[in-house]
C-alpha cells in the first residue's frame, strides 16, 4: 500500500515538472520566437522605408549579441530576485525593446532597440531557462528538457512567421513591430507570474539511470571549481576558444545554407523546400540532442556536430549546381542545432561542474556570443573575395581547430576531475 502511494506521489511530482517543461515551451514559442526569429519578414519593408539601409538592417544581428558579453554581470541579477521576476523582467525589456523597433527613426535608434531586446532575451531565456531546467530535473533528464523547451522557438516559426506577413501587409512594419513587442508582454507576463517557479524541496524528483537494467550507472555529477578558481583554469580557457571557433563553422552553415542554395541553382519552390526541412530538422536535433547530452554527456555530441558541420560546408563547397544534395545541407545543420541551443547551457556543468554553474554558463555564452555574432557576415565578406569553395574550406579548417580545442579540453577536464 504504501509503495503504491510513493509512486503515485513520485508522478505527481513529475507531472509537475513536465507541465513545467510544457510553460517553457510556451515561452519559446511565442515571446521568444517574436524577439529572436521574425526579424528576416522585417528586412526588405524596413529597407524599402528609406529608415535604415539594408547594411545598416543587417548590423542588428551584431549589435543584438553585445550584450552576451556582460553575461557574467547580468548573472548577478540571480541572487538578488525570484526566478519569476526575473522572467517578468527579461519579457517586459524584451517587449519593449521590440515595440521599440517602430519607432526608431535611424539606425542608431534600432541597434538600441536590438541590444534592449537581447538583454531581456537574456534574462528570461538564455541564462534562466537552464537554471530552470537545473533545479527541476537535477537529476537525469535535464538536457532533454532543456531541448523539449529549446524546441519551441523552431515550432513557433511554423506559425508567426505567416502572421508577421499578415501583420505587416495590414499595420505596416511600424505598426507589426508595437503589435509584436506588446504581445511579448501580454502572453509572457501572465504565464511568467502564474506559473515559473523553482520547485519547493518536496516536488524535487532526483531521476536515476534508465540504464540501470542494463547495469550502466549514471553519469557522475560534481561541484568542480569555483568561479575564482575555474577563471585560473587554463582548460576552461581552451574549452571557451574552442566554443568561439566551433561557432564560426555552426553559425556560417545554418545561416547561410539557403543563400548558398540559391547561388547553386536552387529555384524559389526548392528553396521554400529546404527551408522547411531545416525548421522540421531543428525540432528533431533539439529534443534529439538533448537525449544525447543526458545519455552521452558532452564529449559525443560534439563529435557528432563536428562530422556534420564538415560534411554540411562540403557540400556547400562542392555540390554540383542544382543537385539534390543540396538538401542535406539544412538537414545536417538542423539535427545539430543542439550545438547552438542545449549545448551551451549544458556543457558548463557538464563538464567543469555545478558549482558556480550560473557563472560558467555565462562565461561560456560570452565565446558563443563572439563567435555567433560576426561569422555570418565574415562568411558573406570572405566568399565575396575569394569565392565560395576557398571561403568553405577555410571555414571547415576553422571549425575543425574550434571542435579540435572543445574536444581537447574535455578531455583534460575529465582527468584533472577524476584526479581530485
Amino acid at each position: 500500500m504504501q509503495q503504491a502511494t510513493d509512486v503515485k506521489t513520485t508522478n505527481v511530482k513529475r507531472n509537475k515538472r513536465y507541465f513545467i517543461v510544457f510553460i517553457c515551451v510556451l515561452i519559446q514559442a511565442i515571446p521568444y520566437c517574436i524577439a529572436q526569429n521574425l526579424q528576416s519578414q522585417m528586412q526588405t519593408p524596413v529597407s524599402q522605408s528609406g529608415v535604415v539601409s539594408e547594411i545598416g538592417f543587417t548590423l542588428l544581428y551584431f549589435s543584438g549579441t553585445l550584450p552576451a558579453l556582460f553575461n557574467p554581470a547580468i548573472a548577478k541579477v540571480y541572487d538578488k530576485l525570484k526566478i519569476k521576476y526575473i522572467y517578468v523582467l527579461g519579457l517586459t525589456i524584451a517587449g519593449l525593446g521590440f515595440a521599440s523597433y517602430g519607432l526608431a527613426q535611424n539606425a542608431i535608434m534600432f541597434n538600441a532597440s536590438a541590444i534592449c531586446t537581447q538583454i531581456g532575451t537574456i534574462l528570461f531565456t538564455v541564462l534562466s531557462l537552464p537554471i530552470m531546467m537545473d533545479h527541476w530535473f537535477p537529476g537525469e533528464g535535464k538536457g532533454t528538457a532543456l531541448g523539449i523547451a529549446l524546441a519551441g522557438g523552431s515550432l513557433g516559426n511554423v506559425f508567426l512567421q505567416p502572421v508577421t506577413v499578415n501583420l505587416l501587409a495590414n499595420l505596416g512594419w511600424r505598426g507589426t513591430y508595437i503589435a509584436l513587442g506588446a504581445a511579448i508582454i501580454i502572453i509572457g507576463v501572465p504565464l511568467a507570474l502564474l506559473f515559473i517557479r523553482f520547485p519547493k524541496s518536496d516536488e524535487v524528483v532526483v531521476a536515476t539511470s534508465s540504464n540501470k537494467s542494463n547495469g550502466k550507472p549514471a553519469r557522475a555529477k560534481f561541484d568542480g571549481l569555483s568561479d575564482k578558481e575555474n577563471d585560473k583554469n587554463p582548460i576552461f580557457w581552451i574549452f571557451c576558444a574552442g566554443c568561439a571557433l566551433m561557432c564560426f563553422a555552426v553559425v556560417s552553415v545554418s545561416t547561410q545554407a539557403i543563400p548558398v542554395l540559391g547561388q547553386k541553382g536552387f529555384e524559389p519552390a526548392k528553396l521554400g523546400v529546404a527551408g522547411s526541412i531545416f525548421g522540421v530538422a531543428c525540432l528533431i536535433g533539439n529534443v534529439a540532442g538533448g537525449k544525447l547530452f543526458d545519455k552521452l554527456g558532452s564529449f559525443v555530441p560534439m563529435v557528432i556536430s563536428g562530422i556534420s558541420t564538415i560534411a554540411a560546408l562540403l557540400i556547400m563547397a562542392f555540390m554540383p549546381n542544382g543537385s539534390a544534395i543540396g538538401f542535406l545541407v539544412p538537414i545536417c545543420s538542423g539535427l545539430t542545432v543542439y550545438t547552438i541551443t542545449s549545448a551551451p547551457a549544458f556543457m558548463p556543468a557538464d563538464v567543469f561542474g555545478q558549482k558556480d554553474g550560473t557563472m560558467k554558463m555565462a562565461k561560456v555564452g560570452m565565446s558563443y556570443a563572439l563567435g555567433c555574432s560576426i561569422s555570418p557576415l565574415l562568411f558573406s565578406t570572405i566568399s565575396s573575395k575569394i569565392g565560395l569553395i576557398a571561403s568553405c574550406i577555410l571555414f571547415i579548417v576553422v571549425g575543425v581547430v574550434g571542435y579540435g580545442l572543445n574536444l581537447y579540453a574535455q578531455i583534460q577536464a575529465k582527468k584533472m576531475f577524476a584526479q581530485k
